[in-house]
């Protein structure tokens, strides 16, 4: 059973928007400078800056620990689950809530991956988290919930001020709330048990609070207390068949290969058709509008040449996902190397610039695919969805001293 608890949120006190940030693996050098010129900008904890461009990890600590005594955070008085209502685009809404989540096992059934992941991001979140003993930015997860009974719980029962107002770099207007009502909390607990929940975004820092979580156990031995706050981790949970959670493809852009693309896919059974060529915006939604038009019954892929060629590569749906059949059948076929880009547009130009050879671009993986994929058993090749837009951080923090569970009594 899922298990989810509200918690005493750590909040900045002062102008929220200008100490928000986005999610610690999306922010490049030169944004992270940008962000950083405001002394209480949230990505001094979550990207702390060291010598040599090293992380120093205890600096982020330390900085945590001034911030909660000097009042540049202040912890809320009492626990709460926090809903936020994000307008996505005019009249559209991404509507989720900030909790305390128990960490599962994957094994379990309970909190299931849907993406494979490496190594690395996994070492440096956790050097951070040993060092703050704390969750700075929330996990992403979705559940099922086709009838909105949970929104509906938290709408009803959400104070009728919001707690914080502002738009993030994005642009989004968000507004965050949060809902103590103990018969509100107890109905949201209940309706999410029997709902298995999908790491939509954070599959590094899920497996890294479960490596932590073991490691504060084992140090623990006999007098591990299964309530304490290491237990447990800061989610961002929504539903997945709200409008407002939108999946994007990411799609793959192919350097330094000498295969023929026309060739590999008519060797796996596509037709190809020529699309109009060029970089210009219009084509391009044009070429993407025909590329989801094939979606239903096609697997069917957009490929972008150094010319200006589009070629459409389609051919009846089987079982499979299209990331899938693209992983196992058409890059071993062509080689090079595959790197990813969530922005057609970008992924185009870098082709046309003579940076790659070709790209590939995809339609998105639907909810009812995501579920049926999890449920299985299976994940999905590396950078598979991209959900949108990502959650800002700086938020609601959370620190571990404190027992999740304990802290609704």
């Amino acid at each position: 059973m899922s298990e989810v608890h509200p918690f005493r949120a750590h909040r900045f006190a002062r102008d929220l928007a200008e100490r928000l940030a986005p999610p610690y693996d999306v922010i490049s050098a030169p944004e992270r400078e940008r962000l950083a010129a405001e002394p209480e900008n949230v990505v001094h904890l979550t990207l702390p800056e060291g010598p040599e461009g090293e992380r120093d990890y205890a600096a982020a600590a330390q900085t945590l620990e001034a911030w909660c005594q000097q009042g540049v955070l202040e912890r809320d008085p009492a626990p709460a689950l926090y809903p936020l209502v994000e307008e996505t685009a005019p009249g559209r809404f991404r509507r989720g809530f900030f909790a305390a989540l128990r960490l599962a096992d994957y094994k379990e059934g309970i909190v299931l991956p849907h993406e494979r992941t490496m190594t690395g991001p996994k070492r440096d979140r956790l050097l951070l988290t040993r060092e703050v003993r704390a969750n700075l930015e929330p996990l992403f997860f979705v559940y099922e919930d086709a009838n909105g009974e949970v929104d509906a719980a938290l709408q009803a029962a959400a104070d009728a001020a919001p707690l914080a107002v502002c738009r993030a770099l994005d642009g989004i207007p968000l507004s965050l709330f949060g809902v103590e009502s103990s018969a509100a909390i107890e109905q949201v607990r209940s309706l999410l048990a029997a709902r298995p929940l999908v790491i939509a975004d954070g599959h590094h820092r899920y497996e890294t609070m479960l490596r932590y979580r073991d490691e504060c156990r084992e140090r623990a031995g006999s007098r591990s207390d299964p309530d304490a706050g290491y237990e447990f981790v800061l989610a961002y949970l929504a539903n997945a068949s709200d409008p407002g959670t939108e999946i994007r493809p990411i799609h793959r852009v192919i350097e330094a290969s000498d295969a023929d693309p026309a060739a590999a896919l008519a060797t796996l059974g596509f037709a190809i058709e020529p699309l109009a060529g060029g970089a210009a915006n219009p084509e391009i939604a044009a070429a993407l509008r025909e590329l989801a038009g094939r979606r239903a019954d096609q697997h069917a892929y957009l490929v972008c040449l150094p010319d200006g060629r589009k070629l459409l590569a389609s051919r009846p749906r089987g079982e499979q996902l299209d990331v899938a059949v693209l992983h196992q059948e058409l890059l071993p076929l062509l080689g090079g190397r595959v790197r990813f880009d969530s922005r057609p547009e970008r992924a185009l130009a870098s082709v046309e610039r003579g940076e790659a050879v070709l790209a590939l671009l995809q339609n998105p993986v639907t909810p009812e695919e995501l579920f049926r994929v999890v449920r299985s058993g299976e994940v999905l090749p590396q950078k598979s969805t991209f959900f949108a837009p990502k959650v800002p951080s700086g938020l609601v923090l959370r620190r571990m001293q404190e027992s999740a569970a304990r802290a609704r009594d």
